[in-house]
């Protein structure tokens, strides 16, 4: 898995995070979402950290994000 990349990786969580809104998504779940985007996020940053071999992922958060962001990454919210 550390092989591919980020764009691949993304390419591969955009039809569940789709599908994950489009039967989950109501005015009272936001909050859950919000965290399933969180932990989304967390998880690809992680992941990120190794493939660099950083010890301390956290430094990466921004740049992961960013990154995401400008692959198309989709969230639930």
């Amino acid at each position: 898995m550390r092989s591919r990349s980020l764009l691949e990786h993304v390419e591969w969580l955009n039809p569940k995070i789709q599908g994950w809104r489009n039967y989950y998504y109501t005015n009272y779940s936001q909050l859950k979402l919000a965290k399933l985007d969180w932990y989304i996020l967390q998880r690809l940053t992680r992941w990120y950290a190794k493939k660099r071999q950083r010890r301390r992922w956290m430094g990466s958060l921004q740049e992961v994000k960013y990154t995401a962001k400008q692959c198309g990454l989709k969230t639930l919210l």
